[in-house]
């Protein structure tokens, strides 16, 4: 009666977890005590395909995300959702989320079972099913729950160790899973299943773990670094400090440089002008010496043929005067030859006069 009662309570919980319609033809329970895809074969008629798609689906993340993959894959997975150095950080956070799923699945299986099970163990039940009690009610509802604590701490780590503490979850989980199903108190089909996608799913966590490692390293690093940076940060603010007053010395220097720039340009620029209008002037002065020049040159070319005009007259009057010279010589010699003349015809006369005049006297 005992082992009649503890079976019934077993086929109660296992029949609560996976729930068929009566018109569903169940087949016959394997004989084999392990898990095999043989097992499969247990599910309920035309139920199979749900599970596996879903399945199969939610082994994508744990795949597409995975750094190996990450070239191959890189066009598929889009960068703007996942960038790539934040995939293997969104990976870990989704199998959380995985392993919290796998914990409440188990509340969902206790609440269902632990009714039946509870009607079927009596007040004078055996020890087998006070067992299965246990197990399909308090046990299972405290498990229930432990999936979700072991998930948070882990994402509470660096992504490696929160990547290879979820994959340790995940096969925790995997571990009560087979260790229920062995108690008949889930599916014994779900197992193949969940062997499967369990091994993918911490397959991808790991083979996530070494570039996370290296990114995780390089954060380290630069975390050092900038805590190298504060420590040095008083020092560097007093040089900064010293910097900045340098820079404002020099900004004052440069606008009193750039003011007396300004200045020298401004007298530059006046003295361009200066320039620009004495050589004005200058270009004049040089255009109206120009223009003198050129009327000297012209008064001295007209005095020159006026000198030569009066050289030609000074030799012409110079002839002139020197035939004046010559006639007046020869004028001069006929008046002196008339002179003498006249002097030695007068004396002639003068003679013959004396000579009248003694010839007169004497007979007197």
């Amino acid at each position: 009666a005992a082992s009649g009662l503890a079976r019934s309570a077993a086929r109660a919980a296992s029949t609560s977890a996976s729930p068929a319609t009566p018109a569903m033809h169940q087949p016959p329970v394997s004989s084999s005590p392990r898990f095999h895809p043989e097992h499969l074969a247990e599910a309920p008629a035309g139920f199979m395909n749900v599970p596996v798609a879903l399945g199969l689906a939610g082994a994508i993340p744990f795949v597409a995300l995975a750094a190996p993959l990450a070239p191959a894959l890189g066009g598929y997975v889009p960068k703007s959702v996942f960038p790539v150095e934040r995939r293997a950080e969104a990976q870990a956070s989704y199998g959380a989320a995985i392993v919290s799923f796998l914990g409440g699945m188990h509340w969902g299986f206790a609440g269902a079972g632990f009714a039946r099970a509870g009607a079927v163990a009596g007040a004078g039940a055996s020890a087998a099913a006070k067992e299965a009690l246990l197990l399909a009610g308090p046990v299972r509802f405290t498990w229930s729950v432990v999936p979700s604590l072991l998930a948070w701490p882990a994402l509470m780590c660096a992504t490696p160790y929160s990547l290879v503490a979820v994959a340790a979850a995940l096969s925790t989980t995997l571990a009560a899973d087979a260790a229920f199903a062995a108690k008949r108190l889930m599916p014994r089909w779900l197992m193949p299943l969940r062997f499967g996608l369990t091994g993918v799913a911490v397959a991808g966590l790991l083979a996530s773990v070494p570039s996370a490692l290296e990114a995780h390293d390089e954060e380290r690093r630069a975390a050092a670094q900038v805590t190298k940076m504060r420590k040095d940060a008083p020092a560097t603010r007093k040089a900064l400090v010293a910097k900045e007053k340098a820079l404002a010395d020099a900004t004052e220097r440069n606008q009193a440089a750039r003011a007396e720039s300004s200045a020298l340009r401004s007298r530059l620029e006046a003295r361009e002008a200066a320039f620009e209008k004495k050589e004005a002037e200058l270009r004049m002065a040089a255009g109206a010496c120009r223009a003198d020049t050129k009327v000297a040159e012209a008064r001295c070319e007209t005095l020159a043929a006026e000198t030569e005009a009066a050289n030609a007259r000074a030799e012409r009057f110079e002839a002139e005067l020197s035939a004046a010279k010559e006639e007046t010589r020869r004028l001069l010699r006929l008046k002196n030859d008339a002179d003498a003349q006249t002097t030695a015809g007068a004396a002639a006369e003068t003679k013959a006069s004396s000579s009248s005049v003694t010839a007169t006297t004497e007979p007197s």
